[in-house]
C-alpha cells in the first residue's frame, strides 16, 4: 500500500472514532432519568465522569453513593452518602440506613432512620412505608444480635443458585428435596420452590401461589393407588404473612423448617420452626442468628443420621451463586455471649473455621456425607410400603409374617393390575376424543371398576398391615 492510501486510511479511521460515541456519551439528563427508572449501573458511569467536575455538587454525591450502593460497593457509598447528608440532601440518611442495616451495625441504622424521619417532618413529608418497615426489621435484628446461638459450622460451599438442593446430600431416613418435576402435572408450584418427600415417599411437602399471589406451604398425601390426593394448604397457622417456601420436615413427623419474609423477617428469607401438636401446628418461630441475616437464609434441612445441619443463604452477595453452610446442631441451644467482642463476625459468619472447636478434625464427617449418594442407590427398592409408627418396607425380606409376605404379593398383582386398567382407560378416553363415540359404555365400565378396586386396594393393604402388625 502507498504511503498516500495509507494517509487516507488513517484520516477515515480518525473520522470514524471522531464520530463514534464514547464511553460517557449518555447525557447527565438521561443518566439522571436512568437512574429514577432504577438503572443504576446504566447511570454511574456518566455521574462518575460529572462529579470529577464538581465534585462538591450535593446531589451528584447522592446519586453516586446510590448507585455504588446497588452494586454493592458500600465502602465507596458511605462518604459520597455522607457528604450529600451533611449538605442537607434529606434522602442521604435513607441510603446510610440500609447500609448499616446489611453491615449489622443495627444501633447506626436506627439512629439513621431517626434523622431520615427528622428530615421528612421538617420538609412536610410522610414517611414512606419501606422504610418504616427497614424500623422494624432493624429493631428485630438487634434484638437476634443478643441471642446468637453457638453452632459449628464445619463446612461451606458457593453453588448454583437455581439447582442448590442438588447439593444437599441427606441419609434416606432424612427424606429428600427435590424439584417440582416431581409434581402431578395438575399441581401449582411456587417458582422457586423445593418439594420435600420423606423416606416413606408418601406425602410431598411445596410451595405455591395464593390468590393473591403470596406462597403457601402445601401438601399432598400419596393414595393406596399409587396416585396422588389434591393438593391443599399444609396448616393456615403456618402459612403467617408474606411468602411462605422451602418446607422440610423432620423424621418426627413434628418439627417443621420452612422460609418466610413477612412481618417476622429481618431480611429477605428468614427460617422459622414450627411444631405439631395433635393435628395442627403451633405459632412458628423465627430461629435467630447466625442462620438469619439481612439477606436470603431458607432451606434449612438436619440430617440426625449424619449429625449436620443444612441452609443456604445469599449473604455473601455472588450474583449467581449462593453459600450452602453446614453444620452440626445442638440439641439444647446455647448463645454467644452478648458481650462478645466478635459476636457481629459470629452473627454473619466472617469465618466459619473460627466456630470448629480447638483440636477437633471434622474431615470424618464430611466424608461420610460424600458417601451418602453411593450408599442411597446401593440396593434397589422392590417398593415402598408404609406401616403405623413410620416403619417403611422397601422389599420382601422385610416382612417377618409369611401370611403378610403372601398378602403383600396378592396386594401387588392389584396394583399392576389396576395400573395397567388406568393406562387402558387413559387410551380409551382419547379415541374418544378423537370421535370414537362407540367406546362411551365400555369407558363408563372401566371407570365404575377402578372406583371399585381402589376400595379393594385399600382392603388389601389393611389386610397386609393388620398381619404383619
Amino acid at each position: 500500500m502507498s504511503s498516500k492510501n495509507i494517509f487516507i486510511l488513517a484520516a477515515m479511521v480518525a473520522a470514524l472514532l471522531l464520530a463514534a460515541p464514547s464511553a460517557s456519551a449518555v447525557t447527565l439528563n438521561e443518566a439522571r432519568e436512568m437512574y429514577r427508572a432504577g438503572d443504576f449501573e446504566g447511570a454511574l458511569p456518566t455521574f462518575l465522569e460529572e462529579i470529577k467536575r464538581k465534585p462538591k455538587d450535593a446531589s451528584l454525591n447522592q446519586w453516586v453513593g446510590v448507585c455504588l450502593m446497588q452494586a454493592g460497593r458500600h465502602d465507596e457509598a458511605i462518604p459520597r452518602l455522607k457528604f450529600a447528608h451533611s449538605k442537607g440532601v434529606i434522602e442521604a440518611p435513607r441510603y446510610l440506613a440500609e447500609i448499616a442495616f446489611q453491615k449489622y451495625d443495627f444501633d447506626g441504622a436506627d439512629e439513621y432512620i431517626d434523622l431520615y424521619e427528622a428530615a421528612l417532618k421538617k420538609a412536610k413529608k410522610s414517611m414512606p412505608d419501606e422504610i418504616a418497615d427497614l424500623r422494624r426489621r432493624v429493631r428485630l435484628a438487634g434484638n437476634m444480635l443478643d441471642r446468637v446461638e453457638k453452632i459449628v459450622i464445619i463446612d461451606s460451599v458457593a453453588v448454583d443458585r437455581e439447582e442448590f438442593f442438588k447439593i444437599y446430600r441427606l441419609s434416606p431416613g432424612a427424606g429428600s428435596i427435590n424439584s417440582v418435576d416431581i409434581l402431578p402435572d395438575d399441581c401449582d408450584y411456587a417458582d422457586p420452590t423445593t418439594v420435600f418427600m420423606p423416606e416413606t415417599q408418601s406425602v410431598m411437602l411445596w410451595a405455591a401461589p395464593s390468590d393473591n399471589d403470596e406462597y403457601l406451604i402445601m401438601e399432598s398425601n400419596k393414595l393406596f393407588d399409587g396416585s396422588w390426593e389434591k393438593a391443599h394448604i399444609l396448616d393456615d397457622a403456618i402459612n403467617i404473612s408474606g411468602d411462605n417456601n422451602f418446607p422440610f420436615l423432620m423424621p418426627d413427623g413434628v418439627t417443621l423448617y420452612y422460609a418466610n419474609n413477612g412481618d417476622g423477617s429481618i431480611g429477605g428469607y428468614d427460617i422459622f420452626i414450627s411444631r405439631k401438636e395433635e393435628n395442627s401446628f403451633l405459632q412458628p418461630q423465627n430461629i435467630g442468628m447466625p442462620y438469619n441475616s439481612p439477606y436470603d437464609d431458607y432451606m434449612l434441612a438436619i440430617d440426625e443420621i449424619t449429625g449436620v445441619g443444612w441452609w443456604a443463604t445469599d449473604r455473601n452477595q455472588m450474583e449467581d451463586s449462593i453459600t450452602i453452610y453446614k453444620f452440626i446442631p445442638s440439641d439444647l441451644r446455647k448463645n454467644y455471649d452478648a458481650d462478645d467482642d466478635n459476636l457481629v463476625d459470629k452473627a454473619r459468619i466472617t469465618d466459619y473455621r473460627s466456630t470448629w472447636e480447638d483440636g477437633k478434625d471434622y474431615a470424618e464427617i464430611l466424608q461420610k456425607i460424600d458417601r451418602i449418594e453411593l450408599n442411597r442407590n446401593s440396593k434397589k427398592k422392590e417398593f415402598a410400603f408404609a406401616l403405623p409408627g413410620g416403619r417403611v418396607y422397601t422389599r420382601m425380606s422385610d416382612f417377618r409374617s409369611t401370611r403378610a409376605k403372601a398378602l403383600m404379593e396378592e396386594y401387588l398383582d392389584a396394583v399392576e393390575e389396576f395400573k395397567a386398567n388406568e393406562e387402558t382407560l387413559l387410551k380409551l378416553r382419547t379415541k374418544y376424543r378423537n370421535g370414537d363415540r362407540s367406546l362411551i359404555d365400555t369407558i363408563k365400565n372401566l371407570e365404575q371398576k377402578l372406583d371399585t378396586d381402589r376400595g379393594i386396594l385399600k382392603q388389601k393393604a389393611n389386610a397386609v398391615i393388620s398381619q404383619e402388625n
